[in-house]
Order: structure tokens, then C-alpha cells, then sequence
């Protein structure tokens, strides 16, 4: 009985148990994989700073002259583009819901920055542009005499733009997240 592991008699262990330790505790997540766990929107730290650089490279590219012409496709790269930099910064692949998301936070922004550029230029350079505009198309007299009507175009424009530039930056964070996502 010398290779029995209790006693026969008490029923204490023969041999001393061997302590096993406790695994340790799993390191708390860093502050950059809980920011890559919160879902893409305007309370997203990253997603933020992301759709703000991007939309300042849009407005650069809008501020060129010659190459402003091509404006739908910078409001599409910068939604692609941005969805490539979220995944770089997070290590985290975006869904194309994600994608679409994150590219219009960037068009949102794209926009705001916008219309306060668009703002100031009509601010100061006011009479001077209403002159250019009546110059091209005698009808915009009526127009510009008339507050209402000029209030509703410019509400008009500022909608036609603000879908434009989200929608278009929306559809290029959708392909950026469907294109780039990790072959399965």
C-alpha cells in the first residue's frame, strides 16, 4: 500500500498536494483597444480625429483651382481613405455599415467646413460676388432683390450640398470597408 494516495485508516492525503498557482489576472485593455471597441460615430474619439483629417485633405484638394474640378472623387477617396486609416490606427476592420458611417462623419464635417469658408467669402466679398452673378445671368437681379427667394435658394443650396458631400463621402467609406476588409 505504499503507492496509495490516502490513508487507509484516516483518509488524510499520503503526500503533500502540489500548489498549483492561479493563472494571473489578464492585463487590463489598453485606452486605445477600448477606444477601437466603441461603435463608429461622433462620440468615437478616433473615428473623430480620422474625419477630421480628412476632411481637412478635402478641403485643400477643394481649394486648388484646376484640381477642384474633380471634387467627387476627393469626397469619395477621403471616405475610402478614411476607413483605411481607422484600421490602421485601431487594428479593428470596419463593416460596410461602419465604413458608411465613418464617411459621413467626415462628410458632415467636409460640409461644415464648407459652408464657414463659403460664409466668409460671401461676408466679405459680398457685393462684389452678387455683381459677378447678376454679370453672368440678368435674372439673379429678381433674385437677389427679393429676400425670401434669396433665402430659400441659399437654403436650397446649402441642402443640395450638405446630401451631396455626405452622401458621396457615406458611398466611399462603404467601399473602402468592403475592398479593404481582410480576405476570409
Amino acid at each position: 500500500m505504499e503507492a496509495a494516495r490516502f490513508c487507509h485508516r484516516c483518509g488524510r492525503p499520503t503526500s503533500e498536494p502540489e500548489f498549483v498557482a492561479p493563472p494571473p489576472p489578464p492585463p487590463p485593455p489598453t485606452l486605445q483597444a477600448k477606444l477601437a471597441q466603441l461603435p463608429v460615430s461622433f462620440s468615437n474619439p478616433i473615428a473623430l480625429r480620422v474625419s477630421f483629417l480628412m476632411s481637412l485633405a478635402i478641403m485643400f484638394l477643394d481649394m486648388i483651382p484646376v484640381i477642384n474640378i474633380l471634387f467627387p472623387v476627393w469626397w469619395l477617396g477621403a471616405g475610402s481613405c478614411g476607413v483605411l486609416l481607422y484600421r490602421r490606427l485601431t487594428g479593428k476592420s470596419l463593416s460596410v455599415s461602419a465604413g458608411a458611417r465613418l464617411g459621413s462623419i467626415t462628410g458632415v464635417l467636409a460640409f461644415v467646413s464648407m459652408a464657414i469658408v463659403f460664409t466668409l467669402t460671401i461676408v466679405f466679398t459680398g457685393k462684389q460676388f452678387m455683381e459677378l452673378m447678376v454679370q453672368q445671368d440678368p435674372r439673379m437681379s429678381q433674385i437677389i432683390n427679393d429676400p425670401p427667394m434669396l433665402a430659400a435658394g441659399f437654403l436650397f443650396f446649402l441642402f443640395i450640398a450638405f446630401t451631396s458631400v455626405v452622401g458621396i463621402c457615406a458611398a466611399g467609406g462603404a467601399l473602402g470597408a468592403r475592398f479593404s476588409a481582410p480576405k476570409a
